[in-house]
C-alpha cells in the first residue's frame, strides 16, 4: 500500500493545566506518518527550516517512513503555541510563525506520483490542489483543508 503524506511539520510548544513542552516536534503531516507508520511506510512531503534537528528526521527513518520528499530550506520551521484549557477540548493559539511553511510549493519525487492513498494534512485548498495534479490516479484521499 503506498500511502503519500503532504502538509504541515512543525515545532509546537503546548501549555496544558498538568504542564508544558517547548518547541517539540507537531504538524499535521508528522503525526500522521508517525501513527500512520504502524501500518504501512508513508511517503511524506513537507518542508522544513534549517533550524530542524537531524534528530527529528531520524526519527521519521526509525519508524521507515520515507522522507525522499522533505524539503530542507534557509529559514525557520513553522511554528505553532498553544494553549489547551482545563476541558482539553478548547485551545487558544497564542503564537504563530509559518517560516519556510508559508511558501511551500509541493513538488513529489517521481517515484511518490504513483501513490494510490493521499492524505493532504492541513494546508490550504490550493496547495492541496497542485499535489493532486501530480499524482497519477489515487484511489482514496483524505483532506484536512484550512
Amino acid at each position: 500500500m503506498s500511502l503519500l503524506v503532504v502538509g504541515s511539520i512543525a515545532f509546537d510548544t503546548i501549555h496544558t493545566p498538568h504542564g508544558s513542552a517547548e518547541r517539540v516536534l507537531g504538524g499535521s503531516a508528522s503525526y500522521f506518518s508517525v501513527v500512520a507508520s504502524h501500518f504501512t511506510t508513508p511517503r511524506l512531503v513537507g518542508v522544513v527550516g534549517s533550524d530542524f534537528p537531524q534528530a527529528n528526521i531520524d526519527l521519521f527513518l526509525s519508524r521507515g517512513i520515507d522522507v525522499k520528499g522533505l524539503a530542507r530550506v534557509e529559514g525557520s520551521t513553522f511554528f505553532w503555541e498553544g494553549e489547551y484549557h482545563r476541558d482539553m477540548n478548547t485551545r487558544t493559539t497564542k503564537a504563530i510563525n509559518l517560516g519556510v511553511f508559508e511558501h511551500f510549493q509541493p513538488v513529489l519525487p517521481e517515484e511518490f506520483r504513483d501513490s494510490r492513498l493521499v492524505f493532504l494534512a492541513n494546508s490550504a485548498p490550493e496547495t492541496q490542489a497542485r499535489v493532486l495534479d501530480q499524482v497519477s490516479s489515487p484511489e482514496l484521499v483524505v483532506a484536512d483543508t484550512m
